[in-house]
């Protein structure tokens, strides 16, 4: 069964703490994060504004776990990778709940 796009985001939006909920659509870095890390993501959440792709940074899941940029229309979480390893980076996405896939972006 194909879902719409808002029913996505909305079982999407139910994953995420809900005090983090209301920031879609806005660029928003972490201070741990630098250079490299955060011009990639501020370069792919301008792409994904041009083509009026809702998207969501620093998103917050119920068990405190935080992924880089969340397209909560398409269920996919994108993790920006620079100094992680593939074994830091395996660790990390299997916190993440399983309604979404995963994709990583290397800088």
């Amino acid at each position: 069964m194909n879902k719409t796009i808002q029913a996505r985001i909305n079982e999407s939006l139910n994953e995420i703490r809900l005090g983090n909920r209301g920031h879609l659509n806005c660029i928003r870095l972490s201070s741990q994060s630098k250079g490299p890390h955060n011009d990639k993501i501020i370069e792919l959440c301008t792409e994904f504004l041009s083509t009026g792709t809702t998207f969501m940074t620093e998103a917050i899941f119920h068990n405190g776990r935080r992924a880089d940029i969340l397209l909560p229309g398409l269920q996919e979480i994108i993790e920006i990778l620079r100094t992680e390893s593939e074994a830091q980076f395996k660790k990390k996405i299997m916190y993440y709940p399983k309604i979404f896939t995963i994709r990583k972006v290397k800088v």
